[in-house]
């Protein structure tokens, strides 16, 4: 295993393992999807995740920045870029859980409709 060699000044750090991947994307996020299940008190919603730790990044957006969707004027807190999760459509209602805060899914688009990026729309859920 110990092909690689680091040399930091006086020491020498050998690699253990490695993968090969370009490190696009810093954050990882949860979708959630909604789903219900009938409980002692009638129907209840139960989150479910449908895709773990899926590798992304968010533009963060200043507050000023609002989008016009439906109609309806939504703030939005950030667009979540990722690649296609493999088997999984991502729906406007299932929800993004990131930093231990749930997000709203306000709209998901195909970036140039080739099925491999997604930029997704979130609002925080207060």
């Amino acid at each position: 295993m110990g092909d690689y060699v680091i040399q930091v000044g006086n020491t020498s750090i050998e690699s253990t393992s490695n993968v090969n991947s370009v490190g696009v994307y810093n954050l990882t996020a949860n979708v959630v999807r909604m789903t219900k299940v009938n409980g002692a008190f009638g129907p209840a919603e139960t989150p479910v995740n449908i895709v773990l730790s899926m590798p992304c990044s968010i533009n963060w957006l200043s507050g000023k920045e609002k989008i016009l969707f439906n109609k309806e004027t939504h703030v939005l807190d950030g667009v979540l870029s990722c690649r296609v999760p493999a088997g999984v459509t991502i729906v406007v209602t299932d929800k993004i859980y990131y930093d231990s805060k749930y997000y709203e899914i306000l709209d998901v688009k195909d970036v140039n409709n080739l099925g491999a990026l997604l930029q997704i729309a979130i609002k925080r859920i207060k």
